[in-house]
């Protein structure tokens, strides 16, 4: 079953290989197939931007990116024992 950005839920197929065509169905849960649906990605847009609603993971009250972008050596030389294990 598929859902849109509302909850509502979407009408979902399954397409035959022999015909190419589609079967309306709810659930596949007696036999191995595809479930397909038809969706508009305009109306996820504002969704995805709380959820991603392709199955990812966004919490940006909880995850922070951060660059540095002061300049760093490439190599740092060190003497004696710092080297070693």
């Amino acid at each position: 079953m598929f859902l849109d950005p509302t909850g509502a839920p979407l009408p979902a197929f399954t397409v035959d290989e022999g015909t190419g065509a589609e079967q309306s169905a709810e659930f596949l849960q007696t036999k191995e197939d595809i479930l397909y649906t038809d969706m508009d990605l305009y109306r996820c847009i504002e969704g995805k931007q709380y959820h991603d609603v392709v199955g990812g993971y966004q919490r940006l009250d909880v995850f922070q990116l951060q660059v540095n972008r002061s300049r760093k050596d490439p190599v740092n030389f060190t003497e004696g024992s710092a080297c070693q294990n």
